[in-house]
Order: structure tokens, then C-alpha cells, then sequence
């Protein structure tokens, strides 16, 4: 619900969003939550602070988190075998946040990877310092396969922050672009702030998620709530996270 301070709107909690998309809630799959008790705080808290569903996303990086489509869905239906016990009511499903390495490609033509919504979305990674091949083509190659691409958190990249014609021409690619909250807050630094900020000023964003590794990043988001720009992006009508 929104509540009107003066000439600035603030939310109570989440429910506006309802689902997130982006998180590590699965234990032990990669630097997300290490434990079954960290993940049901994690899920407690989400349940708490107002969604009422995640689609969780571990790593999925060659070389460093090779997690499998078998993998990740056992995983995520051992644990609403839990959370269901646990009483908690928090919808819980997965995907993959799918890093753009040199095995991303042959994992989505070999249908190793997990779209969500009725769209067939696909949330990706982008290398964060400096693309080491044609990020275009292999969004191209993607597209083929019928598969939507959303960015995840682009106002992250070192090589993408603050160069809008970069974020433009991807737009016009026909890419999604997924916000960490966080970043409104200011968490991941200033200029990542600032980059967010310019991103919900032209209408670029469609999806954003948590991005949550623990319950500490959790704790964080309530700031958002009273962020001008969290307003904005809430009343712009162009998300699309209630629809998954």
C-alpha cells in the first residue's frame, strides 16, 4: 500500500512487487545461502517484508557454480517438501541465473536450462568488467531459441554503468532489464546508484528482484520502501513481476 508523506510516496512492504525473481535462496548451490536454516530465515523474511513468491536463481557458471537442470530442481522441490512443513506460505519455484560463459549458449540449444512465465523468460548474467565476445549475437542466438532474455541488475556492469546508448541499444534488441532493489539503497556503491536511477528515469526497466545471497541483504531492502525512485519505477505501470 502507498502511503503519501508530504510530496513523497512510500510503500509499507512488498506486496506492490509480489514476486521475486532473482535470489539464492537454494543451501550450498553457490555463494547464496550455505544452510537449510539460513534459507527458511531467508524465506520467513521474504514472506514477512510482502512477497508472496519467489523464483529463485543460483549461479549457473562453468567454471565456478556447474550447477545442472536436475541439480536445481531437486533442490528447489526438496525444499517446499519443507517449507510446507515449516508452515510457511511463500510460493517457492526456480530457474538459474545463467552467467553468459562459454557454455551458455550449447546449455540453452541443449535444453539444460530452466525458463520461467509464460514467456520462456531467461534471466542472464553478463560478464561485469568487459565483454569477452559478442554479448549481441549469443542475446541473438538466445532469441532464436525463443527464449526472452532479461539482464540481470545491468546497472552493474563496470563496462555498461552510465553509457545509456549501450543500454538503449540492447533495449532495442528486444532484452529485459532486471533491478536489483539494492541498488536504490545504495548498497553496491554510488555510482551503481546513480546508474539504477537513470535506468528508472527512462523507462528501462521491467523486472526487479532482490538478489539476495542472505538474510542480511533482506534486512536492507525495507530502505527501499522510502526510495523516490522505488516510487517512480512502482507507478511508471511497467513492471511485469506480478505477471510470472
Amino acid at each position: 500500500m502507498g502511503i503519501f508523506n508530504k510530496n513523497r510516496i512510500s510503500y509499507s512492504d512488498f506486496s506492490q512487487i509480489g514476486i521475486d525473481l532473482h535470489s539464492h535462496v537454494l543451501p550450498g548451490m553457490d555463494d547464496g545461502s550455505p544452510s537449510l536454516g539460513e534459507s527458511l530465515k531467508m524465506l520467513r523474511e521474504m514472506e514477512r517484508i510482502g512477497f508472496r513468491k519467489i523464483i529463485t536463481t543460483p549461479h549457473v557458471i562453468s567454471a565456478l557454480y556447474p550447477n545442472t537442470k536436475e541439480q536445481i530442481l531437486g533442490q528447489v522441490y526438496h525444499l517446499q517438501d519443507i517449507i510446507r512443513q515449516e508452515g510457511i506460505q511463500l510460493e517457492v519455484e526456480a530457474s538459474g541465473e545463467y552467467h553468459m560463459d562459454y557454455e551458455f549458449l550449447g546449455k540453452a540449444q541443449g535444453g539444460e536450462v530452466i525458463p520461467f512465465g509464460k514467456k520462456k523468460y531467461l534471466l542472464i548474467e553478463l560478464p561485469f568488467q568487459k565483454p569477452a565476445f559478442s554479448i549481441e549475437e549469443i542475446l541473438y542466438q538466445t532469441q532464436l531459441l525463443e527464449y526472452e532474455p532479461i539482464i540481470a541488475h545491468p546497472e552493474r556492469y563496470v563496462w555498461l554503468m552510465g553509457k545509456m546508448k549501450l543500454y538503449k541499444g540492447l533495449k532495442d534488441r528486444g532484452m529485459f532489464f532486471q533491478l536489483n532493489l539494492n541498488s536504490l539503497a545504495g548498497l553496491y556503491g554510488f555510482p551503481v546508484k546513480v546508474t539504477a536511477n537513470q535506468l528508472i528515469d527512462a523507462g528501462m526497466i521491467e523486472f526487479v528482484g532482490s538478489d539476495a545471497h542472505h538474510t542480511g541483504h533482506l534486512l536492507e531492502l525495507p530502505k527501499v520502501l522510502y526510495n523516490k525512485h522505488f516510487a517512480k519505477l512502482i507507478q511508471s505501470n511497467k513492471l511485469l513481476n506480478s505477471m510470472l
